[in-house]
């Protein structure tokens, strides 16, 4: 789980000397950043299956079937992963590499069999995202 070693080290040796901390691998986005204590676990774009918010927190549950709490809100944490997550509902984002189909217009299943919901004002555009890029939706 986490940051290649080797892409870490790689990314590190490209940095001047002062420069040489964490953040330079962050900046290169689709990384979000989990404190365990006196630990760090930097999460990978790939990794993450979606994400939960729940008002200035957001939970991000993982392809090993873990959750992690992020004091961070979803909008803050979709601007740092600089990825292509989907907005489905305003409690919920998916990885759509993690996404198996769509079920009703108005829920999604993502891998592990879990079911999320999608806003009613976000079926269309849901639809049509989904359409033209990840399934077959007609």
């Amino acid at each position: 789980m986490g940051l290649n070693l080797k892409n870490v080290m790689k990314t590190l040796l490209n940095q001047p000397f002062e420069n040489m901390t964490i953040s330079a691998i962050k900046k290169t986005g689709n990384v979000i950043n989990v404190h365990l204590g006196c630990k760090i676990l930097l999460l990978e774009f790939h990794e993450i299956v979606y994400l939960q918010g729940d008002g200035n927190y957001t939970y991000v549950y993982t392809t090993q079937g873990k959750r992690y709490l992020i004091s961070k809100t979803m909008k803050a944490i979709q601007k740092i992963l600089n990825a292509g997550f989907l907005r489905i509902h305003k409690s919920y984002m998916i990885n759509p590499m993690h996404l198996l189909a769509r079920i009703n217009p108005d829920r999604v299943v993502l891998n592990g069999g879990k079911q999320l919901p999608i806003a009613r004002r976000r079926i269309v555009e849901i639809q049509e995202t989904l359409a033209g890029e990840y399934l077959n939706v007609g």
